[in-house]
């Protein structure tokens, strides 16, 4: 009996002392090619933009252009340089990037497609602030939203708030969040946006001018919550599945958000973030005629407001 307890003991004392090992990091990273975007057309040197996130930690980054290695960079945000000079133009160029974290595990992006132009792109681009709308009363997390395009290749969009760089964007729809928390009620602020496209040109924004929302008033909320459209634009063609996102604005929060086609409601959500992303079968629609498109929203008081109407053509 004693030596049974001993034993016991024993084996508790040994089971006490064992480390159990870590488990393994066998998850590669996830990484994708931001800029140039799928079909893009450069006329310049430029900066390939690379997104790249991993559990743990980077390690390093590099790129391929038709099966090449380019560059290779350790430091974030991953932006390498990329010259056109031995690049055959007029002529589909593929480049894929990759990613290593600190364990070794390597991820692969989608190869993404780019031409480089026979002339020098001497047009500028074009670009404008469709979120939040000048004279508009803005708070909390404000979605600035800028609708760029270019003949050849939209790169990157700025944004200035009172003449100050904020942020850029190189992906559409180009949003940058501002948060509007640490600044005064009741005060002006200024808004534009500088677009930059393949061939190094650069175009400004018209300035908006918009109010942070002064919270010193009678109590209780009425106040209707605001939807605008982002994307699809009015007056394009679409087909397919579309990616439809909307801003939505309340001094409070809106608590659904109703998708309208034709007069008929196609989505709706509880709760929706802003903007609001979802998915629009357009079969049902798909006739080659104009369709009109609206989005309801409402607040906790019951509030509700709409986007203006807006309409598109369904391939």
């Amino acid at each position: 009996m004693i030596k049974k307890i001993s034993l016991l003991i024993l084996l508790t004392l040994t089971l006490n002392q064992c480390t159990l090992p870590q488990p393994q990091d066998i998850v590669p990273p996830t990484v994708a090619v931001v800029f140039p975007y799928e079909g893009a057309v450069i006329s310049a040197n430029i900066n390939v933009n690379i997104l790249a996130v991993d559990s743990d930690k980077i390690k390093k980054v590099w790129f391929y252009v038709d099966g090449v290695k380019i560059g290779e960079t350790t430091d974030s945000p991953y932006d390498l340089p990329l010259s056109i000079s031995g690049l055959t133009k007029k002529v589909n160029h593929v480049l894929m990037a990759a990613a290593m974290d600190e364990k070794g595990n390597t991820a692969y992006s989608i190869p993404v497609n780019f031409v480089v132009a026979e002339t020098q792109d001497i047009i500028s681009p074009s670009v404008v602030i469709v979120n939040p709308l000048s004279g508009q009363v803005v708070e909390g997390i404000v979605n600035i939203t800028a609708y760029a395009e270019d003949e050849r290749s939209v790169q990157s969009v700025e944004f200035f708030i009172d003449g100050i760089s904020r942020g850029t964007s190189s992906a559409y729809p180009y949003i940058y969040n501002w948060n509007t928390s640490d600044i005064s009620d009741s005060t002006s602020h200024t808004i534009f946006a500088k677009a930059t496209d393949g061939g190094g040109n650069t175009a400004i924004s018209p300035v908006i001018q918009v109010t942070v929302y002064p919270r010193i008033g009678p109590a209780g909320d009425n106040t209707a919550p605001s939807a605008l459209f982002l994307y699809p634009v009015a007056g394009s063609v679409i087909t397919g599945t579309v990616h439809v996102s909307v801003d939505l604005f309340d001094n409070e929060g809106v608590t659904r958000a109703e998708f309208y086609v034709d007069g008929q409601l196609n989505t709706s959500q509880d709760n929706p973030d802003s903007p609001w992303i979802f998915n629009w079968n357009t079969v049902a629609q798909a006739d080659g005629k104009i369709h009109s498109l609206y989005v309801k929203a409402y607040d906790a008081a019951g509030n509700a407001g709409t986007s203006g109407l807006m309409t598109v053509t369904v391939q």
